[in-house]
């Protein structure tokens, strides 16, 4: 079976973005589509456990930052760029 592709997540400065948007964990994650558990298990004190980068993208998006941002992923975050507007 192929590896999943993951990263250890920052949670502290996820909580940090969330709040700092002035949104709650379970409002950011409705904004996302991301269910309130998954953003909890993510930013809950402990020690850090990987997480699956297809998890991790919906949240630095709605946060409006890489996903080398949030976490220790040293890989592409090309699907993060915006996309060209269409004239």
């Amino acid at each position: 079976m192929p590896d999943i592709p993951s990263a250890v997540p920052d949670k502290v400065k996820i909580r940090a973005l969330i709040r700092r948007r002035g949104d709650t964990i379970s409002d950011f994650a409705r904004e996302i589509g991301v269910h309130r558990d998954k953003i909890w298990d993510i930013t809950s004190r402990g020690t850090p456990r990987p997480v699956a980068i297809r998890t991790l993208r919906p949240i630095a998006r709605g946060l409006r930052v890489k996903l080398s941002d949030i976490s220790d992923w040293d890989g592409d975050d090309i699907d993060l760029e915006p996309k060209a507007l269409a004239s």
